[in-house]
């Protein structure tokens, strides 16, 4: 079978899983194909190294198509033609992209129709309750995404909300939003040998709660905030660092200060993805307070690196990842009373917090790579059947 994999970008996240799924093909007799629609990404700031160290061993079989382009930028006419010509040079059985709703997957979805020569599967952790949905939205979401022929998703709620879009159960498996838990659990380990270190480096207090979120109103920093204030674990010289940036990063500073709590927050802007599991290893726990989240990546990171959270219901991730008193505590959306009753239990029980670590740690032992490779060939199996032709076909 031959696989071409399309994504916008591969970012820093995507690149294990895409080695994941050409190793584990491979050992089945099946052959992938890479192409990156464009060279950088236009939602990470900060270099995306594994994605370079990736290109940089000119693997086989993989390909940039737009140089000088982001992935928040559109596919113009003479793009849109290299991209169906890459497409149809490679003959692939299946077609694996990155959601139904960027201009190549539309053309992608249309050349599978109109050639009728592969199946065309999508990846996406999209779920019902990420925010008001409109019923005229929703019908022409589902006009569109019943037009695939698989999906490939976050996790089981996930799964529902592609169903309730035209993928049948049969079609579609979990295992999207997943991290590199060895790499990050070995990173964590270092950090943890030499933590003085690690707090010099990144100006971190000796115990904190840590929370990494874009500075956005679905976010709900400043109900964190709140939380944290209400908790009191200030007083017990717990801090709180919050990794990110955002346009309503002078409303939090003001919010902080006003709540008397500038001496017991940090802020720190967004860090390259490598440098995370140094702030995982000695946090105390992770805190997403978001309104929704599709899913919150952040918290298999914080998993790989034994580090428990606290996550709110509408978080892709609650019920998934985080199972309630098993490796975290999950809450509602602005309840800060809650929010902070679970922090300050946290905060102040040395036994707690090592029972939901030990959780959390063998939880994220399913959520690796692997997961995503297996899934994306059981999607392609299930999708097409086996060609007969065992000609190699190169992209060019």
């Amino acid at each position: 079978m031959r696989i071409l994999f399309v994504i916008g970008n591969l970012g820093d996240y995507h690149v294990p899983r895409y080695e994941a799924l050409v190793s584990a093909a491979s050992s089945r007799g099946h052959q992938v194909a890479l192409l990156e629609v464009f060279a950088r990404s236009g939602v990470y700031g900060f270099p995306q190294e594994r994605r370079a160290a990736f290109f940089a061993n000119r693997p086989r079989m993989a390909e940039t198509l737009v140089e000088n382009g982001a992935d928040s930028d559109g596919l113009g006419a003479l793009d849109t033609a290299r991209l169906i010509a890459k497409v149809r040079n490679f003959e692939p059985d299946v077609v694996i992209t990155l959601g139904y709703n960027t201009g190549y997957s539309a053309v992608l979805c249309f050349l599978r129709h109109l050639t009728r020569r592969f199946k065309l599967i999508y990846m996406s952790d999209s779920k019902a309750d990420d925010g008001l949905r409109q019923r005229t939205k929703e019908r022409l979401k589902r006009f569109i995404v019943s037009r695939f022929d698989g999906a490939l998703v976050a996790g089981e709620k996930h799964r529902r909300y592609a169903q309730s879009l035209g993928i049948p159960k049969e079609r579609s498996r979990i295992g999207f939003d997943v991290i590199d838990v060895d790499y990050f659990s070995d990173l964590a380990q270092a950090a943890s040998d030499n933590p003085e270190a690690v707090r010099s480096r990144f100006g971190l207090p000796q115990r904190y709660v840590l929370c990494v979120s874009r500075f956005v109103a679905r976010k709900n920093v400043d109900v964190l905030i709140d939380a944290y204030r209400k908790s009191g674990v200030y007083n017990e010289n717990i801090g709180l660092v919050l990794v990110g940036q955002g346009p309503l990063e002078a409303q939090l500073r003001a919010r902080i200060a006003s709540l008397g709590l500038m001496p017991h927050v940090t802020i720190l802007s967004s860090l390259a993805n490598q440098d995370m599991p140094n702030l995982y290893a000695l946090a105390e726990f992770v805190v997403l307070a978001s309104e929704f989240d599709q899913w919150g990546l952040c918290v298999n990171e914080a998993f790989a690196a034994g580090c428990p959270a606290i996550v709110t219901r509408t978080c892709g991730v609650a019920g998934e990842v985080v199972i309630d008193g098993v490796n975290g505590f999950v809450v509602e959306p602005r309840d800060v009373s809650t929010l902070a009753q679970r922090i300050g239990e946290l905060g102040g029980e040395p036994a707690l917090r090592k029972r939901l670590a030990a959780g959390a740690q063998s939880t994220i032992r399913r959520w690796t790579p692997l997961l995503f490779a297996s899934s994306a060939l059981e999607l392609a199996e299930v999708t097409t059947r086996r060609t007969s032709d065992p000609a190699r076909h190169e992209l060019v």
